[in-house]
């Protein structure tokens, strides 16, 4: 899954709320005592999957993210309710405080004063301006160098100032410098890449890396200098676990305290768990099938709104995903400022659907599938294999296509042959995965026709449909460069009846993440922002 990010002067409010279930809990109507947060202890931290780096930088497996909030700082973050927040810098610039200029190419950062390093060196505007010149350096394999290739220079005036200016706006631009390098540690390093740095980082954050034992777990132990005060609890083990009913095991028997990302289908089971607690929260993970338009059955556009027609994604969602989702309409989420709520929803209509087909030329055999000029009605998806809740998506979607007179047949690929080869050469025929949304709505990588991965571009961008359409190139270009923060939610909303209208992907839901967490931990607050679940890590703690 790919990643977007955040937005200048809006904030994302998350209108749908977190949603807890306890068990074997007192009656939630009682008066409880006020409980004390006590200082000091470990918390374990149960994860399937390990980093394959330590510097966020460097890959996009979430895994990295997460502990790369416990060793880094960024700029500028987000809490859980996708509200801005300074991290680095002393507050988020904006045209309002002088932050940003009116043309919006200069965004100046005033940076915290006393910040320093894990080794004690003091944090400056340095580092800043040396992570750009990492992140620009065409050797180091970063995972994007987007919106960073927009800048034209960064100025220092002083160690506490960062003036960063672009050759044209760049509407995201806060969701720039999430992670902030060391430049006395890694200047003149002759390969980040394979740098030991990577494996034993020092940052800014809230916890030091201690020790990484391989396939194992990840020890992070409290910075005591930390900026924004030392954290409450002394440690915090990452354990990794690749079993989800080992997970399970570990919870009950109390080896692990917090477990997050839980499938659907074990809700019940972690629910029953005694003295824990389900968290349920809105993320911005949408679910969606792709249709290859180079493909001669998919260019007309009657046969793609047909198949949309065909499909319940509300069964979908109660079925396979126990209701632990909400169904997707458009590219935005619901709680998005960028959502257009004036999107007619598109509920299952089998008789329209196959009067679409009959429209197209594609009329009903005797076994009930639809043929055109001696050619029956049938295309392949292609998925990932390992992800019993998206096989169980694939084969409910073949059923409700068969009702309309089309052939679906599932083909499952491994995840890094399915990303790699796949969706970036295009060999398919439709497909489905996810993206990750962000707080900013700009997704020109997803829709613009240039970002065709082919060789006449090196295969860079994600429009894996190869849509073209001169409407969402101009709308995705504008959306980038609008300023004035009313017309650009106007481009967005254009956008998403653009994508309604033309069904280059059907946007099939968007998923929740499960955590399950003891009773006795406090201020633990997941966060469906890129920021991650560790945004606040530094105030968790034991309850006494």
């Amino acid at each position: 899954m790919q990643k977007k990010a955040v937005l200048l002067l809006i904030c994302l409010v998350l209108t749908a709320a977190i949603v807890t279930g306890c068990s074997k809990k007192s009656d939630p109507s009682q008066t409880q005592p006020a409980k004390q947060l006590q200082r000091g202890g470990q918390l374990t931290y149960g994860t399937l999957q390990e980093p394959n780096t330590l510097n966020p930088l460097l890959s996009d497996l979430m895994a990295t993210a997460e502990v790369g909030r416990l060793v880094f700082s960024g700029l500028i973050t987000s809490d859980d309710k996708g509200q801005w927040m300074p991290d680095l810098a002393a507050e988020v610039p904006t045209l309002q405080n002088g932050g940003v200029s009116a043309d919006g190419l200069t965004v100046t950062y005033k940076l915290r004063s006393g910040v320093t390093w894990h080794d004690g060196i003091p944090f400056s505007a340095e580092d800043v301006r040396f992570t750009w010149n990492v992140i620009m350096n065409g050797q180091n394999k970063v995972v994007s160098q987007e919106g960073y290739n927009f800048i034209t220079a960064i100025e220092i005036p002083d160690s506490q100032t960062v003036i960063v200016r672009f050759k044209e706006y760049y509407a995201p631009y806060l969701t720039l410098f999430s992670t902030i390098l060391p430049k006395h540690k890694l200047e003149g390093t002759p390969d980040l890449n394979k740098d030991s740095f990577n494996r034993m980082p020092i940052g800014t954050g809230p916890f030091k890396f201690k020790e990484w034992r391989i396939a194992e777990s990840i020890t992070f132990e409290a910075n005591g200098a930390y900026f924004l005060g030392r954290p409450a609890l002394d440690t915090i083990l990452y354990k990794i676990i690749p079993d989800t009913n080992i997970l399970l095991t570990q919870l009950k028997s109390g080896d692990i305290d917090l477990v997050t990302n839980i499938v659907p289908a074990q809700l019940e089971q972690f629910k029953a768990i005694a003295n824990v607690k389900t968290m349920i929260t809105p993320s911005m993970v949408w679910e969606h099938l792709d249709f290859n338009l180079d493909n001669t059955l998919f260019q007309d556009v009657r046969v793609r709104q047909a198949i949309q027609l065909g499909i319940d994604r509300q069964a979908l969602v109660a079925a396979s995903l126990r209701n632990v989702a909400s169904v997707a309409l458009t590219d935005q989420p619901p709680f998005s400022w960028a959502y257009n709520g004036n999107v007619k929803s598109i509920g299952r209509d089998v008789n329209a659907a196959k009067e679409l087909l009959s429209q197209a030329g594609w009329l009903p055999g005797i076994d009930g599938i639809c043929a055109k000029d001696g050619r029956k009605l049938t295309f392949t998806l292609v998925t990932t294999n390992g992800n019993k809740m998206r096989e169980a998506v694939a084969q409910q979607l073949a059923q409700q296509l068969k009702d309309i007179g089309i052939l679906l047949q599932v083909q499952y690929v491994d995840v890094p042959g399915f990303f790699a080869d796949v969706l970036k050469n295009r060999r398919f025929e439709a497909a489905m995965y996810a993206w990750v949304a962000g707080i900013d709505p700009e997704n020109s990588r997803l829709w613009h026709s240039k970002y065709i991965p082919g060789r006449a571009n090196g295969f860079d961008g994600q429009n894996y449909s190869g849509w073209r359409n001169p409407e969402m190139d101009k709308l995705t270009e504008q959306g980038r460069m609008t300023v004035d923060m009313e017309q650009r939610k106007q481009i967005y909303y254009r956008m998403q009846e653009v994508i309604v209208q033309e069904v280059p992907v059907i946007p099939l839901y968007y998923r929740a993440t499960i955590d399950v967490v003891k009773n006795n931990i406090a201020n633990y607050r997941p966060n469906p922002t890129p920021a991650g679940n560790f945004w606040n890590a530094w105030q968790w703690g034991f309850i006494k």
